[in-house]
């Protein structure tokens, strides 16, 4: 009795870490409208996480890391600018799993 009771706590822990939502991200993707921006303009990323289905997780959350931040920046909510001419790249990362980079190049 005390195992089955020790097995069931154990699995609704389990069910309820990482996402806030219960759900875990399996995979994360960024789109953008375009790849190349002028120095100056901005571009609003779309990223979504997955969940193992193939199912989006609306309230996944996420973070950005711009490369090289002399190049482009990006905010917490995807708003990536344009600061000098060059290549850069913006990774999204939700909940352990990161994006493939996504390459935005800067004139």
């Amino acid at each position: 009795m005390k195992t089955a009771a020790i097995l069931a706590a154990t699995m609704a822990l389990t069910a309820c870490s990482g996402d806030p939502a219960g759900v875990s991200v399996f995979s994360v993707f960024i789109t953008a409208p375009k790849q190349t921006i002028a120095v100056g303009e901005v571009l609003q990323l779309t990223t979504v996480a997955r969940d193992v289905n193939g199912v989006s997780i609306p309230s996944a959350k996420i973070t950005y890391t711009a490369a090289p931040t002399s190049v482009i920046s990006v905010n917490a909510s995807g708003l990536v600018t344009g600061i000098a001419p060059g290549t850069g790249s913006i990774t999204a990362m939700s909940g352990g799993q990161t994006s493939a980079p996504l390459a935005i190049t800067v004139n």
